[in-house]
């Protein structure tokens, strides 16, 4: 399909994740309410700034990685555990007693508790120096991946030169550092990972001889095959049922399996009844290692790393306060190598802020809102007039009486030379924490009115002076860096087309920051009601023309909130604008925008959505009040709107109501994100297999309606249906357990079920029809039914 681009609400998914305080650094993510990803939020941790006890170590966090047990407490699924981030990297900052290998300014990589935030505190024991020319991304993919697989690969398993090694699910970190340490060890490796991936198993060097796929069980017979049927000495397990004994019928005489997924734990004792001259081990890194091991172990791979024996993995990364969508990325399996989140420097009180334009409209109220708002000090603002501009000695007065330190300079910002000489004169007691580029300049002109001399006019002192102020600092370690875009850029201004091209150069240089890990966002704005430099030439017609579009003048202090809110949401070039909808929403459809169409579909979900996750009083109220159609209808659109949200679309049209979840895209960590969000909705108690049970949105809103709505499922057409269920229930309660009755009756069930579903055999459906073990899923933990799932609902 072709695809274009659409405003939508920014709404509350990443806003908030990051932003200022009264502890800037005394804060991290964590999970908060109904376990949801949504409910990653950032909690306060005084603790961080404590004093140090013998041998911890304070540090300042620059990257994080993300690991699959950070899913599985963002949705919930390890009772009793909070704590998001466990490994990463960054600079020493304290130092406890007794610590004696690492200083203050040290650049380290380690396991940390609960690195996502801007300060750790770790044990000393459990960092290592970043080897040179990594970056802090690179380093904090390193640390938990290739300390699980060197643990069990060299201290557990004892992999020797010669030797064969199975590596499951080889594409993600764990999988990736396990290829890597096994070929250094000498040993011949061969690996799975579901079909969609075996394009990055080929370019690891894996050939279609030693690789196979982790989604069915023909991987026994491939590689047996491949191994001229001698089959592995080890296996390194992250799979469950079948897939285990699968992978214990390929071991050969003496051959170890190493169990680090833990979703299906065996009795050792019957492993090795099972399979005589088989060892089979579960292992826990941090658990079974211990600080000490793990330091050492650490050690060691630093030393590989340094000397080129081994590689760090491919990286991924994210800004810290876009964590949701990464953790949503991972939970959907469709990473390879290590997913890592970029730790934000905060701002600094006492750093300075340099802000361009600084003595126009704009820059005066940044000025005076950083004073206020964000508790800044020091600020320097630039013009080309320097204190010649008009108002600036009365600017300067105004912020030294709000406790301000200001300074007005007078730079040429289109000069790259002297933006150098103007970042490099920064006062050092005060350095750099934040820039704000609101300079710019207009010249209207109708497209065949344009004129290179005009392009460049408007060129130079917002996208040139962008790019030298980008270049200036990318060294520097800034808390912010905010350009002032506009949504000309966005959608389209009459007369300004070489400004939108500025400005949409400014969106594209924000997105090329944070793909860089440095801090940026590129606010395209709407109309501000304080008449600017660019603005003051706008009429009254001129201004109506903008509101018939749809397009309101704001407030400054309304701008001003939405500059904060562009800086804690996270998404690189947001659009800062005040739309009238329901002017838009009168003008004809055909003749309304591509680019807001979605936005103002949006709106109305918004509005439907609100009504359906009511909580369940307001919602079975809202049911009984309308015919069963109806009831239907909106928990169908309430089911449709969660799932889109776990996949990551803003429309419910995304999710047909008849498409399998399985071809949705779902696997068993959405599948209960769904669970979770629907019980939250709804106030039922919903099993994690809900999705499993339910194939499709629409069978989903069916289950739901007869739980909220019972007496009228029964009042239904098929209520003699039901009640001849339930007398067959009662029945089957008094058959003993081992009567032979049980299996006939399981058999003749399935065969009404098939009858149910057009009488199609379930093979040829690929649905999951019941049998007599079904009982065993209800007393499941949610844990031993991920791996269950994803056989159901291979992604």
């Amino acid at each position: 399909r072709v695809l274009v681009p659409r405003l939508v609400h920014a709404g509350a998914g990443g806003a908030g994740l990051v932003g200022p305080g009264e502890q800037p650094e005394a804060w991290r993510l964590d999970t908060a309410g109904t376990a949801t990803l949504e409910n990653v939020v950032p909690v306060p941790c005084p603790e961080v700034l404590e004093p140090l006890g013998a041998g911890q170590v304070r540090i300042a966090v620059r990257a994080a990685g993300v690991n699959f047990r950070d899913v599985l407490v963002g949705l919930g699924m390890v009772p009793g555990q909070t704590g998001l981030g466990g490994e990463g990297a960054g600079v020493v900052v304290d130092i406890g007693p007794e610590v004696t290998h690492v200083s203050v300014g040290d650049r380290v990589m380690g396991v940390l508790d609960q690195a996502f935030g801007p300060l750790a505190v770790t044990d000393a024991r459990l960092l290592a120096p970043i080897p040179d020319g990594w970056s802090f991304r690179q380093a904090a993919a390193v640390p938990v991946a290739y300390l699980t697989a060197w643990y069990g690969l060299t201290g557990l398993a004892g992999l020797r030169p010669g030797e064969s090694v199975l590596i499951h699910a080889a594409t993600g970190g764990v999988g990736t550092a396990a290829v890597g340490i096994a070929r250094h060890l000498g040993a011949e490796v061969y690996a799975t990972a579901s079909p969609g991936k075996h394009a990055v198993l080929d370019a690891m060097g894996i050939d279609e001889a030693h690789r196979a796929s982790s989604r069915d069980l023909d991987f026994e017979a491939t590689l047996r095959e491949a191994t001229g049927g001698r089959g592995v000495d080890v296996v390194l397990n992250s799979l469950a049922g079948p897939f285990v004994d699968a992978s214990l019928r390929l071991l050969r005489e003496g051959g170890r399996l190493l169990e680090m997924g833990k979703t299906d734990i065996r009795d050792p004792e019957f492993i090795t009844a099972e399979h005589p001259g088989v060892s089979y081990r579960v292992y826990d890194l941090i658990t079974d290692a211990g600080p000490d091991r793990l330091g050492h172990m650490l050690r060691e791979l630093g030393e590989l790393f340094a000397s080129g024996l081994l590689e760090p993995p491919p990286v991924r990364a994210w800004p810290l306060s876009r964590a949701r969508e990464a953790l949503r990325y991972f939970s959907q399996a469709k990473h390879t190598g290590k997913l890592v989140l970029d730790v934000p420097a905060p701002v600094d009180p006492d750093g300075t802020v340099l802000i361009t334009g600084g003595t126009g409209t704009l820059g005066r109220h940044v000025a005076e809102h950083l004073v206020r708002a964000w508790n800044i000090r020091h600020l320097l603002l630039v013009s080309r007039s320097g204190m010649d501009a008009p108002g600036a000695p009365e600017l300067l007065a105004h912020l030294t009486d709000l406790g301000a330190e200001p300074r007005i300079v007078a730079v040429d910002v289109t000069d790259g030379a002297a933006v150098n000489d103007l970042v490099a004169g920064v006062d050092p007691a005060h350095p750099l924490t934040g820039v704000v580029h609101a300079a710019g300049v207009l010249d209207d002109a109708m497209v065949t009115s344009q004129t290179p001399e005009r392009l460049a006019r408007v060129w130079a002192p917002k996208a040139a002076a962008a790019a030298h102020l980008h270049a200036a600092t990318a060294q520097l370690r800034l808390g912010m860096f905010v350009m002032f875009s506009s949504a000309a850029g966005v959608m389209g201004s009459p007369g300004q087309a070489n400004y939108a091209a500025a400005n949409a150069y400014c969106d594209a240089l924000a997105t090329h920051r944070q793909a860089m890990g440095l801090p940026a966002v590129s606010v395209a704005w709407g109309l501000w009601a304080d008449a600017s430099g660019m603005t003051g030439h706008l009429d009254e017609a001129d201004l109506a023309r903008m509101s018939r579009s749809g397009i309101a003048a704001m407030s400054g202090d309304q701008a001003l909130g939405l500059m904060d809110a562009a800086c804690w949401h996270g998404a690189p070039q947001p659009a800062a604008v005040q739309l009238d909808l329901r002017s838009l929403a009168a003008q004809p459809a055909d003749t309304l925008p591509a680019l807001l169409r979605t936005l103002l579909a949006n709106g109305t979900t918004t509005r439907r959505t609100a009504a359906t996750g009511a909580p369940a009083a307001g919602l079975v109220a809202q049911l009984a009040a309308v015919p069963v159609e109806e009831q239907h209808r909106i928990l169908l659109t309430l089911v449709r709107t969660q799932a889109a949200a776990v996949l990551g679309h803003t429309d419910a049209g995304a999710v047909s109501a008849d498409t399998p979840f399985k071809d949705l895209g779902f696997d068993s960590l959405t599948g209960v994100e769904l669970r979770n969000r629907l019980a939250a909705a709804t106030g039922l108690r919903l099993p994690a297999t809900v999705v499993f049970r339910h194939p499709t949105p629409s069978a989903i809103a069916a289950e739901l309606r007869e739980k909220l709505c019972p007496a009228q499922a029964e009042t239904s057409a098929s209520a003699p249906v039901f009640g001849e269920l339930d007398r067959l229930e009662a029945a089957m309660a008094r058959l003993v357990p081992h009567d032979e009755a049980r299996d006939r009756l399981a058999k003749r069930l399935e065969a009404l079920l098939w009858r149910l579903t057009d009488g199609t055999p379930a093979e040829a459906t690929g649905r999951h029809h019941p049998t007599s073990d079904d009982g065993a899923l209800d007393a499941a933990s949610d844990d031993e039914l991920f791996e269950f799932i994803d056989r159901e609902l291979p992604s």
